[in-house]
């Protein structure tokens, strides 16, 4: 089942951000994608950064934040804990 996670960092602007996509080798027209990600959304407000990912499951997730994700937030000098909300998806639509 699919699941939707809605990350909001705090005080995390555009040039970390970037950061951390180039690291991933995700700022390209050849991006490496993860397996099993669905959709990438992420902006910013004066709060800081959020990001909304829908993944096919919580595994696919999660091995991407150990395999690739947490190396490349520790390769741009760290970024705070999330607070994170995820849930199970019911229904989505995109165009």
């Amino acid at each position: 089942m699919a699941v939707c996670l809605v990350m909001q960092f705090t005080g995390v602007d555009a040039a970390k951000y970037e950061a951390v996509m180039e690291k991933l080798g995700l700022q390209s027209a050849n991006a490496n994608w993860p397996k099993g990600i669905i959709s990438h959304v992420a902006g910013f407000d004066s709060d800081g950064m959020y990001v909304v990912d829908v993944w096919e499951s919580q595994r696919d997730f999660d091995t991407f934040a150990d395999s690739r994700l947490k190396p490349a937030f520790e390769a741009v000098g760290g970024l705070p804990m999330p607070r994170v909300t995820t849930f199970d998806v019911h229904n989505s639509y995109s165009t």
